[in-house]
C-alpha cells in the first residue's frame, strides 16, 4: 500500500508541476507577440515558424530547411520582460556562426535570400536587459521565431 501511495503522490506532484508549466502556453506565439507587427502582406508565413517557452538560462535551437529561390524575413520576439532576443544563424555542417544579431545591436528582423536549398541551425537566447533581475528569477516566458517567404521575382 505504501508503494501505491508513494506512486500516487509522485504522479500528483508531477501532474501539478506539468499543469503549472502548461499554464504558460507559447503555442503560435510568433503570431501573437511582437513578431505579428512584422507580418508582410506580400510574404507567406513559413510552416517552420516556431515558438517555445524560455528563461534567461535557456538556449533554444531550431533546425530549419530553407528552400532556394526565395526571399525570407526572419523575425524574433519574446515576452517584454525578456528583451533583447539574441539569435545566431549557424551552418549545421561546420558549426560556423554565419550571423549573430549581437553584432547589429540585437536587431529583431533580418531579410535574407537563398539561391539554393540549405539547412540552418537557429540558436536563440534572451538577455532580459529591460527588466529588474529580481523580476526574472524563475521567470519563464515565450520566444517566437517568425519566418516569412516569397518566391524570387524573375
Amino acid at each position: 500500500m505504501k508503494k501505491i501511495t508513494g506512486l500516487t503522490a509522485i504522479i500528483l506532484v508531477s501532474f501539478g508541476l506539468s499543469s503549472s508549466l502548461l499554464g504558460q502556453s507559447c503555442e503560435k506565439f510568433y503570431k501573437k507577440g511582437d513578431c505579428a507587427m512584422d507580418l508582410q502582406k506580400d510574404y507567406k508565413i513559413y510552416s517552420q515558424s516556431n515558438s517555445a517557452p524560455i528563461s534567461l538560462q535557456d538556449t533554444i535551437e531550431f533546425n530549419v530547411v530553407f528552400y532556394g529561390q526565395k526571399d525570407y524575413i526572419f523575425t524574433f520576439c519574446a515576452d517584454k520582460k525578456l528583451y533583447p532576443v539574441n539569435y545566431r544563424l549557424i551552418d549545421p555542417d561546420t558549426g560556423e556562426i554565419l550571423y549573430n544579431n549581437a553584432d547589429d545591436r540585437y536587431i529583431e528582423s533580418l531579410g535574407i535570400g537563398f539561391d539554393i536549398t540549405r539547412g540552418l541551425t537557429i540558436q536563440i537566447n534572451v538577455l532580459g536587459k529591460m527588466s529588474d533581475p529580481k523580476e526574472l528569477q524563475g521567470y519563464t516566458g515565450c520566444v517566437g521565431a517568425l519566418f516569412q517567404y516569397k518566391n524570387y521575382e524573375h
